[in-house]
C-alpha cells in the first residue's frame, strides 16, 4: 500500500516536539462516528482547528485510502508553535490522513478483508507503541527516516479481538449475513493515521524504477530500521506480540489459500501467455522452468518456514514488510546532502529477516540491465555493510553478518516473493497487461516489465535448485 504524502506546509515554524507521537491515544480510542467530519481527528494535531479542505483527488489503494488535508487553525489555542509566531494568526497546515474504513472492503473474502484490517491495526500499533521505543534507544538517524505521526487509532471491536494474532488467517468470519446488521457493525470500524506530508516542494520525491545509487540509499535507510531492534530481545518480543510474528505483506500465512492451491495452473497460464514473445522469454522453454509452478508449490511451505525466524533467533529483527520503491521518499537532487530517505507505510511490519526487505525492494526498484554485471551484488554488499555499521554503532562493538547466512536468507526471500507474485498476479498476466501497467510506478517491475520478470524467473530457477538439493541431502 502506497500513499503519496505531500509536503508539510506550515506558515509558522512547527516544533518537532510539539507534534510528537509520545502522547498519542491508545489503539482502543473511539473512532469518529462521522467519517466526513475530520475536525475531531485534526484536533489531535491542531487543537485550534477552525476549518479544513481536501487538497487534490486523494489516493485510493487496495487496502487503504489517503488524502491531503489543508487545515486552518488558530495558534492562540495551542502551544505547539514557535514563540516567534503571532499567537492570534490564522495558520494553514497541510497534513496527510490515511484511513481504512471497514465498510469499504465487504466485497473481499473475509480472509482478505481481515488482512486489510490487520494492516491498519499493525501500522497504528507501530506508530503508537514501537516507534517511541525505537527512537528512545537509538541515535537521531532513524528519527529522520520515519514520518512524524500526530494521531493514530483504530476500532475493530466485533471484528478482530485485540489479542487475535496477525497471522491467524483461519479466524471464521464474524460478519452477519443481514445487510442492516452488517452496516451497523461496520459503520465506525477501521483505523486512521494523521501523518506528516512530504513532496517535491519539501525536497522529496518517489519513483520506480530508480538508479542503483538511489536504491542503495533506500537500502541503507532500511538497514537503520533493521539495526534499531537488532538483538534487543524485549523489543523484539513486543514487536512479535503487538505487530506480527511473520512480518511481510507477502508472507504465506497472510495469503489467500487459493493462491497456493492454484500455483501450478497459474504458472501454466503465465508461461503460455509469454513463451515465444522475444529473446528474453526463451528462459520459459528451459525444462526446469517449464516445471517452475510445481516446484514453487512443492517448496512453498519449506521456504516460508525457513524464512520465518522466531523473535529470539540470531538474525531476527524488525522488518518493514512492504519495502517497494514507492514506499520510500528520496531527497531531491538539490536537497541538502545530509537529507536521508524517509520510509512510509509500516502496515506489514513485524519479525523477520531484514534481507527479505532487500529482495522485495530490488524487484520493485531496479531494471534487469542495471542488476547485471555485479549491480545486484553491489546492492547486497552495500546493504550488509550499512547494517553492520549500524548494528556495531548501537552495540558499541564490531559485528558482522556472515555472507553465507545473508545469501541464504536472500535466496529464500526471492523464492518466496516469486511465489507471491505468481499466485497473486501472474495468473491473469499477459504481454498486454504488462504494457498497460508499464508506467504504473506502484506496481512491481516484475509485473510490468518483461525483461525484469524473465531475469527474476531465471534467478529463482537457480535458487530453487539450491534448496531442492538441500532437502534431498
Amino acid at each position: 500500500m502506497f500513499f503519496t504524502l505531500l509536503a508539510l506546509l506550515f506558515t509558522c515554524q512547527q516544533t518537532a516536539e510539539g507534534l510528537s507521537s509520545s502522547s498519542l491515544p491508545s489503539q482502543a480510542a473511539k473512532m469518529t462516528t462521522d467519517p466526513n467530519n475530520l475536525k475531531p481527528i485534526l484536533s489531535h494535531a491542531l487543537p485550534g482547528i477552525i476549518s479544513y479542505e481536501h487538497v487534490g483527488d486523494g489516493v485510493k489503494q487496495a487496502n487503504a485510502e489517503g488524502s491531503r488535508i489543508l487545515s486552518r487553525h488558530s495558534s492562540s489555542l495551542s502551544e505547539k508553535y514557535d514563540d516567534e509566531c503571532d499567537k492570534d494568526a490564522i495558520l494553514e497546515t497541510e497534513l496527510f490522513l490515511k484511513r481504512v474504513a471497514a465498510k469499504a472492503y465487504t466485497h473481499k473474502s473475509w480472509t482478505d478483508m481481515r488482512r486489510t484490517l490487520v494492516y491498519a491495526r499493525t501500522e497504528v500499533r507501530f506508530y503508537n507503541e514501537i516507534v517511541p521505543l525505537l527512537l528512545a534507544s537509538n541515535d537521531d538517524m532513524l528519527r529522520r527516516q520515519i514520518p512524524k505521526c500526530f494521531h493514530a487509532t483504530y476500532d475493530l471491536s466485533g471484528l478482530i479481538e485485540e489479542d487475535s494474532l496477525t497471522t491467524d488467517a483461519s479466524q471464521p468470519s464474524p460478519l452477519p449475513e443481514d445487510e442492516e446488521q452488517l452496516n451497523a457493525l461496520l459503520a465506525t470500524k477501521g483505523g486512521h493515521m494523521l501523518l506528516e506530508s512530504l513532496s517535491p516542494s519539501h525536497g522529496y520525491y518517489q519513483d520506480s524504477p530508480i538508479t542503483l545509487q538511489k536504491s542503495l540509499a533506500c537500502l541503507k535507510a532500511v538497514a537503520e530500521l533493521h539495526a534499531s531492534a537488532w538483538g534487543d530481545k524485549p523489543l523484539l518480543k513486543q514487536i512479535n506480540d503487538r505487530l506480527s510474528s511473520a512480518g511481510g505483506s507477502y508472507h504465506l500465512q497472510f495469503r489467500n489459500p487459493k493462491e497456493l492451491q492454484n500455483m501450478v495452473s497459474s504458472w501454466e497460464l503465465f508461461r503460455g501467455n509469454f513463451v515465444g514473445l522475444n529473446e528474453k522469454t526463451k528462459i520459459l522453454e528451459k525444462e526446469s522452468v517449464v516445471r517452475l509452478g510445481q516446484r514453487v508449490y512443492d517448496m512453498a511451505e519449506y521456504v516460508s518456514k525457513e524464512l520465518t525466524p522466531k523473535w529470539d533467533d540470531e538474525y531476527a529483527t524488525l522488518v518493514h514488510g512492504d519495502y517497494k520503491a514507492m514506499n520510500v521518499f528520496l531527497p531531491s537532487d538539490d536537497a541538502a546532502d545530509d537529507k536521508p530517505p524517509i520510509m512510509i507505510d509500516f502496515s506489514c511490519a513485524g519479525i523477520g529477516y531484514g534481507i527479505s526487505d532487500v529482495g522485495m525492494h530490488i524487484c520493485h526498484a531496479n531494471l534487469a540491465e542495471d542488476l547485471e554485471n555485479g549491480g545486484e551484488e553491489e546492492l547486497l554488499e552495500g546493504y550488509l555493510t550499512a547494517l553492520e555499521e549500524a548494528v556495531s554503532r548501537r552495540k558499541g562493538e564490531s559485528w558482522t553478518y556472515p555472507r553465507d547466512a545473508a545469501l541464504r536468507h536472500y535466496q529464500l526471500a526471492c523464492i518466496d516473493y516469486l511465489r507471491f507474485i505468481l499466485g497473486r498476479f501472474w495468473r491473469t498476466a499477459t504481454p498486454e497487461s504488462f504494457e498497460k501497467k508499464k508506467a504504473s510506478k506502484n506496481t512491481t517491475l516484475i509485473n510490468r516489465n518483461v525483461d525484469a520478470a524473465m531475469a527474476f524467473i531465471e534467478k529463482v530457477d537457480k535458487y530453487l535448485e539450491v534448496f531442492e538439493q538441500e532437502i534431498k541431502a
